[in-house]
């Protein structure tokens, strides 16, 4: 099981998923191979204070890590911790969308995560966000009222990168204003393009998975802790990333307890929809 994003009482939100080579380089292959229970997460998850994880499925190129049926009975072991994120292959657009529909009115997933790396060659660059194939599925996301958590950055796996740039987002947020748009990772390395995409669009914001703030670059820190904390919301990248090591890592940076207590749950409650779907 991966985890994604997490919102505690008192905290968060948590993690997101990655191929071998980046599990190689984070050095946790170990654990990708081992696995680990539903409640080996649930204990990590209390010790850091996590009260829910967004966690979601994964499809690397053709191969299933987590799929959309595994995932959900994850979620259905603890329906009061785990809120479910869903994927398919936007490829094959039919199939998709019967899968995204699927996923959301029968498994009650609450949320759609994309890899734009994942949808070209792996030599050249795939069809960014901008690319008509996504357009359908931002406008079911739109009609279920749920979130679109897409990858910006560079890659892990030895893909392109290109697709990755978050300045894509910007013709989606302004062709689907209604849209609530993660970009994950923080973008980076284009972190300021990410930034004034959030502070510029009010549907848009910065997911921060497998970017723990003890790396974000002194740009970011003043827009979590300040103009921006409204628009970030703090993920782990799990289990690349541990979910205390992570939350420690935000608390370090000295923010006002407003600003923290937004970046690690009160965004993700309102972003997701958690406070409706959970009653918390």
């Amino acid at each position: 099981m991966r985890g994604r994003r997490s919102c505690p009482r008192r905290r968060q939100t948590g993690g997101q998923t990655s191929s071998g080579t980046s599990s190689r380089k984070y050095g946790v292959e170990e654990r990708f191979r081992k696995g680990y229970t539903v409640d080996e997460v649930l204990a990590e998850m209390d010790v850091a204070g996590v009260d829910i994880a967004v966690i979601s499925s994964f499809k690397f190129l053709d191969t299933w890590v987590v799929d959309n049926d595994e995932n959900a009975r994850y979620v259905a072991q603890a329906p009061d911790r785990f809120v479910g994120c869903c994927t398919v292959d936007i490829r094959d657009p039919m199939p998709a969308m019967r899968e995204l529909r699927r996923c959301v009115e029968e498994l009650g997933y609450r949320g759609l995560r994309l890899e734009p790396y994942q949808y070209g060659d792996g030599r050249t660059t795939a069809p960014p966000p901008t690319h008509r194939m996504y357009w359908p599925f931002y406008v079911a996301c739109c009609e279920y009222d749920i979130p679109i958590a897409i990858q910006v950055g560079h890659t892990g796996p030895l893909l392109p990168s290109e697709c990755g740039r978050p300045i894509y987002l910007d013709e989606v947020a302004l062709t689907f204003p209604e849209l609530r748009i993660l970009g994950t990772h923080v973008g980076n390395p284009w972190e300021e393009e990410m930034m004034i995409l959030a502070w510029k669009h009010p549907n848009v914001y910065v997911e921060t998975s497998a970017r723990p703030a003890r790396h974000w670059p002194e740009s970011l820190r003043q827009f979590a802790g300040g103009y921006g904390q409204d628009k970030m919301i703090w993920g782990t990248d799990y289990p690349l990333l541990p979910f205390k090591r992570t939350v420690d890592d935000v608390y370090a940076c000295g923010f006002s307890p407003e600003a923290t207590r937004k970046i690690l749950r009160d965004n993700a409650l309102r972003v997701f929809g958690i406070e409706t779907a959970k009653g918390i």
